[in-house]
């Protein structure tokens, strides 16, 4: 099987302990703006992490920056894999996202060398607005790979981030 065919980068997800913090310190230390807060919680009731069903709640907001989309992440419980992330590495760069038209296709392209390996997080199925994975880091480095479905809703999503943002 052929390697994925990842298209366009929508964006870099960078964990954070204070959103409000990082927002203020990308404005000032490196000029980012605007940004766009999806509110106080976002909460994802619907997903499964290492494969069981967890509820997971972070603050999100996005970011301008050089050109480049950042997502801001910031874990408001210790269930996500953001909070371990942050827990054992501090704050970073965590996944690199992108929207994909043939989703099922890329998936298994990412997985080809262990189809079976868990994902990290699985957002698949129903009430979930559209599908989208995290891929585990293990074959890439230590980046994990975010695969979003392309799809109207995750379009329309993907256009109002981009519209603000510029």
């Amino acid at each position: 099987m052929s390697p994925p065919r990842l298209g366009e980068l929508f964006h870099i997800g960078w964990v954070v302990r204070d959103c409000a913090a990082a927002q203020e310190e990308l404005r000032t230390r490196l000029g980012a703006g605007p940004f766009l807060s999806m509110g106080e919680e976002t909460r994802f009731d619907q997903v499964l992490v290492h494969g069981k069903p967890v509820p997971v709640s972070l603050k999100i907001a996005f970011c301008a920056l050089g050109g480049v989309v950042v997502e801001l992440l910031q874990p408001l419980d210790d269930r996500s894999p953001h909070a371990a992330f942050l827990a054992e590495r501090g704050e970073g760069m965590h996944h690199l996202a992108f929207v994909v038209p043939d989703f099922d296709e890329q998936l298994a392209a990412a997985r080809a060398d262990n189809p079976e390996l868990p994902l990290l997080i699985d957002g698949t199925g129903p009430g979930n607005p559209f599908r989208w994975v995290y891929l585990d880091a293990g074959n890439a480095r230590g980046t994990v790979t975010e695969l979003w479905e392309r799809t109207p809703v995750s379009e329309a999503l993907y256009a109002s981030v981009r519209g603000v943002l510029g």
